[in-house]
């Protein structure tokens, strides 16, 4: 009985070993390349001043196009908006990018609109994209700050790093072998950030109606993101993109703001009720960079 325990015990740790080393080879491999938008911002963004980047959820990746902005501007921009995540991971993103010694001179914040008054009570879909960077001490304060099994999970990686990698799988271990053999790759965006959606509608029926909305910025991480801002002494824009029959009110006057929420009115320019698709994508980024310009000469 006793050798039959020892024989399990020892397939116990070979077992765990090999998990180790895969997951950590998984991270690193991620680590090293452009795949995802952490990475991506590390190891293949070669420049470190900006004139301005572009933080945000789908609606900031999808709606600005920074090669657009810089060709009518003159300036350099990085969209560094990853979808499906909120005001948090935004916050995390410009810490991010402040680690590792990069500046910029505006932050152009563009998440959902609602996601300036969301509350978040969780961690975001994508956020384990920082994964490969769990043992910088701000990636980790960020996942701490939750209490949720995906977020432990994460944590814990940085002392066992299969728990997040097993949790993960699909995002992270398979990604990470694409990025072994191709480290210069990347998922969904273009070499500044930018990503659009396709043009599917081919009505041109105009939008008759726009329903108000009011934005408070209530989101706690709107305020971090702020006062990270203000330490860096960093101009923050926040910007309302188009909505299919919405518009954005809010009674902050403090604030420098680009408001879009009604710009389009044609639903042919919309992919769906918040996103535009690539036709719509030039018409906001074109009139951001009117807008923009008056802001960032100030």
């Amino acid at each position: 009985m006793k050798l039959f325990l020892k024989k399990i015990g020892f397939i116990f740790l070979i077992f765990i070993g090999i998990s180790v080393a895969v997951s950590a080879g998984s991270l690193w491999s991620l680590r090293q390349s452009s795949f995802y938008k952490p990475s991506f911002l590390v190891n293949d963004v070669k420049e470190k001043d900006f004139d301005y980047i572009i933080l945000g959820a789908s609606t900031g990746l999808t709606t600005l196009n920074s090669k657009v902005i810089d060709s009518v501007l003159k300036t350099k921009g990085l969209n560094l908006s990853i979808d499906d995540t909120s005001l948090g991971t935004q916050y995390l993103m410009l810490q991010h990018f402040l680690e590792h010694g990069k500046t910029t001179k505006n932050v152009v914040l563009a998440p959902s609109a609602y996601g300036f008054d969301s509350q978040n009570k969780d961690i975001s879909d994508n956020d384990y994209r920082f994964l490969p960077f769990i043992n910088e001490s701000y990636v980790s304060n960020y996942f701490n700050d939750f209490t949720s099994r995906s977020s432990n999970l994460i944590s814990y990686s940085n002392y066992m790093p299969m728990l997040g990698v097993s949790y993960y799988n699909m995002e992270i271990l398979y990604p990470s072998l694409l990025a072994l053999m191709h480290p210069n790759k990347r998922n969904r965006f273009d070499n500044k950030g930018n990503y659009t959606y396709p043009n599917t509608r081919t009505e041109t029926r105009l939008i008759q109606k726009f329903e108000p909305i009011t934005i408070s910025f209530k989101n706690k991480y709107f305020s971090k993101i702020k006062a990270l801002c203000q330490l860096h002494n960093i101009r923050l824009i926040c910007y309302f993109s188009p909505i299919k029959g919405k518009k954005v009110n809010t009674d902050i006057t403090t604030l420098t703001i680009i408001n879009h929420s009604d710009l389009l009115k044609n639903e042919s320019l919309f992919y769906d009720s918040i996103h535009v698709n690539s036709n719509g994508r030039q018409v906001t980024s074109l009139a951001f960079a009117q807008d923009f310009n008056k802001s960032y000469l100030k």
